[in-house]
């Protein structure tokens, strides 16, 4: 049994092939998943590198990234936890900063 401790990992999204509802400019989209890794910093790096993958040619990596350790050991590496996609006329830097990074966070 592997015994490296389990992280969720939060990636941000936009989907220039989707089209936005209700006259919104963009889609954003927030995926969490599962990493598994023996500590906080490896968790960063192969969530990075995943965050990268996920991404294609329609689908653009917003360089914003919230890892948080999980206690329990479930699911599996790679799986998918959470995902919410949202309409905006946002900006990508706008976006998160109104969303995901306005300084009154409780995370790490």
């Amino acid at each position: 049994m592997n015994k490296e401790p389990f992280y969720a990992a939060k990636c941000l999204y936009r989907h220039d092939q989707l089209e936005p509802i209700e006259s919104k400019s963009f889609v954003y989209e927030e995926r969490i998943i599962l990493i598994q890794a023996d500590d906080f910093d490896s968790a960063m790096k192969k969530a990075e590198k995943e965050a990268r993958e996920y991404a294609d040619s329609g689908t653009v990596y917003l360089e914003y990234l919230n890892v948080f350790h999980l206690y329990e050991y479930i699911l599996h590496n790679g799986s998918e936890l959470y995902s919410e996609m949202r309409s905006s006329d946002l900006e990508s830097d706008e976006y998160i900063s109104k969303f995901y990074d306005t300084g009154c966070e409780h995370s790490q």
